[in-house]
């Protein structure tokens, strides 16, 4: 039976659907979070530069003020990261039984990703409200994009209309999570920079800020499984 749309169940489904998907959120932490480590070890990423998906790739162009391999470096890390977040997002929608096939989408990702990021970069540059209202409205947009196997303005569109009077619950979701990483991430860097392992700190941030990222799209995908019209999904089997 699925959870209600509300905080407590956005916040249960997510923590179900990472631990059900341990495995490959583990996969997606290591691939991402040592990638990101390897850079600060190699001093080709600076640790303000560091992060998942497009994150990274949009911060590739800053990286080039370490050099060109430091760009590209970044630049690769970027592609590798939204290729794992595609394959997490999919395991995820797969779990809960809303992956329609196997046929990939990350085109229509990458697309989605760009205009709901210059969408979002727009709303935080005007009152920084507007940018929190389309981040927690489109947070379904990526189970309609790959689940549903919407276009991309479609999927946003749709995630828009779905979460429609649930915006609160998310948000909160949202800005525990935040919280609870941030309070996390200090407690530990905060011990480890104790002891002056500074190679250490650098490795742990990156895998938090990875597995930060993985929880997020698990909430993502929790918005979309609870808000989603199940009728309409399963029609499209039979499409």
């Amino acid at each position: 039976m699925k959870r209600d749309a509300d905080f407590a169940g956005f916040m249960g489904e997510t923590v179900a659907l990472v631990s059900d998907n341990l495995r490959f959120v583990a996969i997606y932490v290591l691939l991402v979070g040592g990638l990101n480590a390897a850079g600060l070890f190699l001093g080709l990423t600076a640790p303000a530069s560091t992060g998942s998906g497009f994150q990274t790739s949009l911060g590739a162009m800053a990286s080039f003020d370490a050099g060109l391999a430091g760009g590209l470096f970044s630049l690769g890390v970027g592609i590798v990261s939204i290729v794992a977040a595609y394959f997490l997002l999919s395991k995820l929608l797969e779990s809960r039984g809303r992956l329609i096939d196997t046929d990939t989408r990350i085109w229509a990702y990458v697309g989605m990703m760009i205009l709901s990021i210059l969408g979002m970069m727009i709303g935080f540059l005007l009152l920084v409200i507007p940018g929190l209202i389309l981040l927690v409205r489109w947070s379904a947009s990526s189970g309609f994009l790959i689940g549903g196997k919407r276009g991309v303005i479609e999927s946003l569109g749709d995630s828009w209309d779905a979460t429609r009077g649930k915006s609160w619950p998310i948000f909160f979701v949202g800005l525990v999570l935040f919280i609870g990483f941030s309070v996390i991430s200090g407690t530990m860097l905060g011990v480890i920079g104790a002891t002056g392992l500074n190679q250490g700190v650098m490795a742990t941030s990156a895998l938090i800020n990875a597995f930060s990222s993985a929880v997020f799209y698990a909430l993502g995908v929790a918005v979309y499984y609870l808000v989603q019209n199940d009728e309409r999904e399963i029609g499209a089997v039979f499409e």
